[in-house]
């Protein structure tokens, strides 16, 4: 799979968690290398105008989204993003441009 032709990046959801403080955003990445997941967590330190968190990169296949529809590809994720992603347009707009080219 090429670069994504019209964004590099397509915001899948996020997800804020009151009781630890933490915001995680998810993104579904591309690259010359290949598609990826982007997960970047924000968290508080453990000093006043300290910040953690960190960013997580998930290397997709090649074929990731063969087959896929925006429910289907929820379903590989925790229920704190699944229904974001299964309403995601760009989501949808990307996994049906991409299956349509691999059927010609």
């Amino acid at each position: 799979m090429k670069k994504h032709r019209l964004h590099p990046a397509i915001f899948l959801a996020d997800h804020r968690d009151e009781e630890r403080l933490e915001y995680a955003k998810l993104y579904l990445c591309f690259s010359d290398e290949g598609a990826y997941l982007l997960e970047d967590v924000y968290t508080p330190g453990w000093s006043a105008g300290n910040y953690g968190g960190g960013t997580v990169r998930t290397d997709l296949p090649a074929d990731f989204y063969k087959g896929q529809t925006p429910e289907t590809f929820a379903a590989h994720f925790g229920e704190r993003f699944r229904d974001q992603i299964r309403h995601n347009a760009e989501l949808a707009a990307f996994l049906e441009e991409a299956n349509r080219e691999t059927e010609k």
